[in-house]
Order: C-alpha cells, then sequence, then structure tokens
C-alpha cells in the first residue's frame, strides 16, 4: 500500500484517543474543533480507565501541576478559561531561595497569571474531591463531542488497513487515526515497540512529587501566592520546587537518582526550613509518587495512521509538558486534517513541530547545565542572587537577570529565547560586575529576603479591577490585548463632552486588540470596568510569535474581531437613529 494514499479525516471518520490526560484531551478537543470548522462530522473514542474525580493516586497523572504563564495566555486567546474552581492557588511571583539569600521574582504586569492546579481530585486522604485540571480538560472534549470510554486498552492490532484496539469488554475499531497520548508511566507502549512502526520510548529520568497538608492559614503565612524554587548545592539534586496549592503543598524534586535519602537531605536543608512552618515535620503518611519524565524524544512517534503525542511522543524538558501537548495536539490535529493520516504526511507536516521542541530542549540541556554549575560555585550563586535582588528593589531597573530567572523556571518562553538573552552584552556585562563583587565582596549586601504577600487561594486569573476602574484610557498608545476572565468591562467613546457605550464585554471576551493588529496603536475607546472583574493580559510579542507558529490560533481571533465589527455595525445604526442624543456619561 502507497503510504502517501491514505486520506485526510472527513465526515464519518473514527478517531481513537488512548489516554484521557492533557495530550489526549486537547487532541479530542482540537480535531472536533477544527472538524466543526470545515463540516465535517466525525468521532472521536477516548480510552481512558482512570476516574479523574477521585481522589488519591486512582486520578493522579503524577505532575506537578503548574499551567505557564505562556499556555494561560495562549488558551485565553483560544477562549478557553480556567474556571476559579480548578485554580488551587493563583500565584505572583517566584521565590529563589539559595544558601547566600533569597529573592521574589514578580510576574510581568503584576498579574497573577501562572495556576497551580491538581491533575487529579486532590491528594490522597482529603475528604472532598477537588475540581482537577485533568477533569476539566477531558469536560472541555465530550462537549466538543468526544466519547470517552473509561477501560484499559490491553491489545493493538495494526496489522490490517486500520488499528484495532482490545480491551476487557472486546475488540474495539476499526478507527482511521490512532492517537496514543498515555505518558511514559505505562507498559503499553511496550506493545507498540514490538509493532513494525519502528517507535521507540523516550529516554526518560525519575522524579519525585509528594503532597503535604499545611492547612490554609499556615499555606498564606509561610507560603503565599509564590512559587519557591531552591537552588542549593546537594549532590544529585537539580532542581527543587514547592508549589502551594489552597491546603496543600506540592514538593517537586529533579536530579540523578531521586531517592528517599535524597529527599530528607533537601527536608533538611536551612533554606527549606526557612519557608516551611517552624514545628513542621514531615508526615508518616503522604502522597507521594516517582514519575518517569521524558527527556529525549521518541524515535519515530508517527505510522500510517497512528500518532503519538505529548510525553510518550516529544514534550519540553522538564517543564511546561501541559502546554507541550497543547501544542503538539494542535499540530497532530492540523496535520490529520489538512494533510492526512499517512506516515508521509505526519513526516512532513508533524515532524517539524517536533524537531522544533528537540532542538529547544537540546538548549534547554545547556541552560540547565549552566544551572548546576552555579549552583557548584558560591561566588557565583551570589552573583545571580545579588543581580536578582537589585532589579527586583529599583524601579525602572531593566529585569535581565529575572527575566532569564523566571523563563527557566516557568517555562513560559523557550529555551533558545532564554538563551540569546544571556549572550546581550549589557546582561554579560552586568553579571561580570555582579561576579566580581561576589569574589571580592563574599557577604550579603542586600535585602531580598523571603516576601510573601497575602493570598487568595483559588480565583480567577489575571489583574482584579475594581467596579469603575479604567483598564486603558481613549488616545493613549498601547501594546497588549486583554481577556475577561471574569465581569464585564464596558467599552466607551468620548465624542466632544459627552461618553457613549460602544459595546460590554463579557467572560472569554477579547478586546483591545486593534493596536496589535493596527499600524496605529492608539486605543480608540476607553475600558472600563463594570463591578468587579478579573482581566488577562496578552503581550503583542508573545501573540505574534504564537500567530508564526500557530496560524490556526488567528482563525478565533478572527471570528473574535468579525463579531466585533457586527456588533460595532448594531450600535453605529442604533446611535445614528437616536441621533446620538443619548448619552450614558458627561
Amino acid at each position: 500500500m502507497n503510504s502517501g494514499s491514505i486520506e485526510k479525516l472527513q465526515s464519518g471518520s473514527r478517531v481513537a484517543v488512548i489516554g484521557g490526560g492533557p495530550s489526549g484531551s486537547f487532541s479530542s478537543y482540537f480535531l472536533h474543533q477544527i472538524a466543526g470548522r470545515v463540516g465535517a462530522d466525525i468521532k472521536v473514542d477516548i480510552y481512558e480507565p482512570r476516574d479523574f474525580v477521585c481522589t488519591g493516586p486512582k486520578s493522579c497523572n503524577m505532575c506537578g501541576g503548574i499551567v505557564s504563564e505562556s499556555l494561560l495566555m495562549h488558551l485565553a486567546a483560544e477562549g478557553i478559561n480556567l474556571p476559579a474552581a480548578v485554580i488551587q492557588r493563583r500565584l505572583d511571583s517566584y521565590h529563589l531561595h539559595m544558601d547566600v539569600g533569597s529573592v521574589r521574582i514578580k510576574t510581568p504586569e503584576l498579574e497573577k497569571r501562572i495556576a497551580a492546579v491538581h491533575r487529579g481530585s486532590g491528594p490522597r486522604g482529603l475528604a472532598d474531591p477537588l475540581d482537577g485540571f485533568d477533569a476539566h480538560i477531558m469536560g472541555l472534549a465530550k462537549a466538543q463531542g468526544a466519547n470517552v470510554i473509561q477501560e484499559r486498552v490491553t491489545g493493538v492490532t495494526m496489522n490490517g488497513d486500520r488499528p484495532r484496539l482490545t480491551t476487557a469488554s472486546g475488540e474495539s475499531g476499526p478507527y482511521d487515526l490512532l492517537v496514543v497520548a498515555t505518558g511514559i508511566n505505562t507498559a503499553l507502549l511496550k506493545l507498540f515497540e514490538k509493532q513494525d512502526t519502528g517507535y521507540r520510548r523516550p529516554k526518560a529520568v525519575q522524579a519525585s512529587i509528594c503532597e503535604f497538608r499545611l492547612g490554609r492559614w499556615m499555606m498564606e503565612r509561610h507560603l503565599g501566592n509564590a512559587m519557591h524554587v531552591f537552588l542549593l548545592n546537594i549532590p544529585r539534586l537539580e532542581f527543587a520546587a514547592l508549589i502551594p496549592k489552597g491546603e496543600y503543598v506540592t514538593l517537586v524534586l529533579l536530579g540523578d537518582d531521586i531517592d528517599k535519602e535524597l529527599m530528607l537531605n533537601f527536608l533538611d536543608a536551612p533554606e527549606l526550613k526557612a519557608v516551611m512552618p517552624p514545628d513542621w515535620k514531615l508526615p508518616d503518611d503522604y502522597c507521594h509518587c516517582s514519575p518517569r519524565m521524558p527527556v529525549a524524544a521518541a524515535v519515530k512517534p508517527y505510522g500510517d495512521r497512528i500518532v503519538f503525542v505529548g510525553d510518550c511522543g516529544t514534550s519540553r524538558l522538564y517543564k511546561d509538558g501541559i502546554g507541550a501537548a497543547y501544542r503538539m495536539a494542535k499540530a497532530m490535529s492540523r496535520t490529520a486534517f489538512f494533510h492526512g493520516v499517512s506516515e508521509q504526511a505526519f513526516h512532513k507536516h508533524y515532524r517539524p513541530a517536533c524537531r522544533g521542541m528537540i532542538q529547544d530542549n537540546r538548549i534547554g540541556k545547556f541552560v540547565f547545565w549552566v544551572t548546576g554549575f552555579i549552583q557548584k560555585f558560591k561566588f557565583l550563586r551570589r552573583a545571580v542572587w545579588r543581580m536578582a535582588s537589585r532589579e527586583q528593589q529599583r524601579k525602572g531597573a531593566i529585569p535581565r537577570m529575572s527575566t532569564v530567572l523566571w523563563d527557566t523556571f516557568t517555562g513560559s518562553a523557550s529555551y533558545k529565547s532564554v538563551l540569546m538573552r544571556t549572550l546581550h552584552p549589557a546582561y554579560m556585562g552586568r553579571l561580570a560586575a555582579d561576579i566580581a563583587t561576589a569574589v571580592v565582596q563574599p557577604k550579603n549586601d542586600g535585602t531580598g529576603g523571603r516576601n510573601t504577600m497575602p493570598s487568595n487561594v483559588t480565583g480567577f486569573m489575571g489583574k482584579k479591577y475594581r467596579d469603575g476602574e479604567v483598564i486603558f484610557h481613549q488616545g493613549e498608545r498601547g501594546d497588549c490585548m486583554y481577556v475577561v476572565q471574569e465581569g464585564e468591562v464596558e467599552l466607551v467613546q468620548r465624542q466632544a463632552d459627552k461618553e457613549f457605550c460602544l459595546m460590554t464585554m463579557k467572560k472569554r471576551d477579547i478586546f483591545g486588540e486593534n493596536v496589535i493588529f493596527n499600524s496605529n496603536p492608539v486605543r480608540q475607546a476607553t475600558a472600563r470596568a463594570v463591578g468587579d472583574i478579573y482581566v488577562l493580559t496578552l503581550e503583542k510579542d508573545m501573540l505574534l510569535t504564537r500567530l508564526h507558529e500557530d496560524p490556526s490560533l488567528a482563525f478565533t481571533l478572527l471570528q473574535s474581531m468579525s463579531q466585533r465589527i457586527q456588533n460595532l455595525e448594531s450600535t453605529v445604526v442604533r446611535m445614528s437613529s437616536a441621533s446620538w442624543s443619548v448619552p450614558i456619561g458627561d
């Protein structure tokens, strides 16, 4: 059979998705979304044995549970907003802890733009299940039309023209496309390695993830709205972080051969004890897992009518695995609908997305090597701390070190972008000066200490505006647009001495985009809060970069802008018929 002759997905096509985590649910969501745009009626079956509404390991996907800043903004541009109940804590900063001092690195725009979530419905022992991230994303896929089959796949047949799956209920299929989105912590991948497809699972390292219950008051007092990152000179430890979530804190350890001894060494570190409650001790019983995390890409993650998405295919190194699942799911869906489901089609149109992530991960390995090198020498740790502390304390200072650290820890930018910024002459010059100072003056000479803030445990992302507060003014220049996360925003325009309401923006609506796509970046109206609201900022550079990587995102924006034009036309007609005689204010 000529693989290049295999058709694209079309009306009547059947797709099987193995795995209902973010990779599988995003794949199902975007397959249905594209099908709706091209007028195709397809059937997608998601095979997921776990019940994401249970607490403990039965529903957990063994992940730190951070929704990165960039992913949050990409989802908002897609019209996907995380409900307040899913967000266990809204993070507005990172605290970097080293033996030479600590520094708080604030989020850009001073917004809460990082979400800490539980992948399942909460840790073991929790009385009332929480709303988990994976259950929410699967719910989005189901709302698009996906059918969830709560069974474990035990067999896959690829010998015929179309794949068939075996579960406890028997055999199902045939399917026009099989999407494998299982992660790498499953024995199922051995079945595919035995198939004649050339697939080999990614290389992986073992991590350690623990959930400790501190209680709401202790969480707010000691951890606040910040993720706490530790760069310590502990053998075999590359990275450690505390992620606050509701009444729990998640501990994530990455390194070489993570074991109980290494975890106890970290928990005994003075820097960790300074963050945790003074009388805290490791409990006898706590939720814990040791997942394997991919550090390389799979070999040949596609074939005729089969494609691997997420950790079992290609993912980001250490950071933003959920964001990688989102990107690869979109790339796979576009390929299947617009180019075909053959090995040739995936090689030509899906492989570039995989290769781009692989190349960036190679740079990421160098970035983490440099981070590990810094951890070994106290004077280098002091120089990094000194440079970041001074940037955070001085108004108007260009936060070169802070943004490098921010994007390295959050995964909000590519590793290539991080590396290029470290090569800027101003960055290198400032760091060289701080290294020299750190050698000559070995003692700390700044504050940079821990600085927790009053906490909103759950809630909506973005920045809060009070009733009547102005988001931007008519006539001012701008370089970003906004998404309403909760509440309403009125767009008003002043003509002479009178003010008229053009329209009211509601939840998920995008506004202010004219300055991004217009050669004259001047606001044509004033945006004002109606009641207390939450609004998320989408920067121009981020959006244009994402549009270049994923042109399909423009479709969503065009839909929003088209609807806006229709609404404005209706407003103009209404105002013209009324002769502009009914102002809403002076």
